[in-house]
């Protein structure tokens, strides 16, 4: 397939290479001319793109069975210029990632119908302006780990665990390719997954335990007491939808290397 990604940063380069892995045929984009040059000192294919340009329909950005948004910007306006820019007939599906930060806290589990939203989110506004497309699927992520994002150091740096009696909602960079590569394989189209790994343990727990791992003095708390600062992602869908494995379903037993 030929598979068009939008980013080449933490996710995007290691979805790229197991994507090639498997015959694909992947382009990347950047945003600064220098990027796209190491990129492709790199072996990835890259072009040079930021959210909001000026592209035409017919662009080879566009010339995509599977075109992947994984950025991080809120420019809501660049989404839907991006949106407008789209031809279905070139660009037939389309791969949203966005975050489980669009569910409140607010003490409740959210799946993927859930009608508790941050509003003050634009994510959830972008979301709405991805839908528009008629094959899009959006992907809700937890909190992102793996290589180069270890929890125990989400601390290190003195900062306090607010709320430590709030639960961890985290995903590992090995799933959310997975998760990514069912949908595809499937030809899922038209749908929202939560990407949560199982468990949800205290973060005054958590943390400690993993900054504890890596030898690093415990992280301080710093209670709020907020009452509605609590929320758990539920992954059902995707297991039961896709019939997908996770292969880190325990945040206490990640790999980072």
């Amino acid at each position: 397939m030929k598979i068009n990604i939008i980013g080449s940063g933490w996710l995007a380069q290691p979805l790229a290479k197991e994507l090639k892995a498997v015959g694909d045929d992947v382009l990347l984009t950047a945003t600064h001319a220098g990027k796209v040059k190491d990129l492709s000192a790199h072996g990835f294919n890259a072009i040079q793109y930021q959210l909001g340009d000026a592209v035409q329909s017919s662009d080879p950005l566009f010339d995509a069975d599977v075109l992947i948004i994984a950025i991080t910007s809120k420019d809501i306006a660049g989404y839907s210029e991006l949106l407008s820019q789209l031809d279905s007939s070139i660009t037939q599906h389309l791969i949203f990632i966005s975050s489980t930060s669009v569910y409140k806290n607010c003490s409740e589990a959210h799946d993927e119908t859930s009608q508790q939203l941050n509003r003050a989110n634009p994510l959830v506004k972008i979301e709405q302006i991805i839908s528009s497309h008629p094959k899009a699927t959006i992907i809700r992520f937890a909190g992102l780990v793996g290589p180069g994002r270890h929890p125990g150091r989400f601390f290190e740096s003195g900062k306090p665990i607010k709320n430590p009696q709030a639960r961890v909602n985290l995903i590992h960079l090995n799933d959310c390719i997975g998760i990514i590569k069912a949908i595809i394989k499937q030809q899922s189209w038209g749908e929202i997954f939560n990407g949560c790994a199982d468990n949800h343990p205290k973060k005054g727990e958590f943390y400690p335990t993993m900054a504890k791992q890596l030898g690093l003095p415990k992280p301080k708390t710093a209670n709020t007491h907020a009452e509605a600062s609590d929320k758990i992602v539920k992954n059902k869908k995707i297991k039961t939808q896709l019939k997908y494995v996770f292969k880190f379903p325990d945040v206490y037993h990640m790999t980072f290397e």
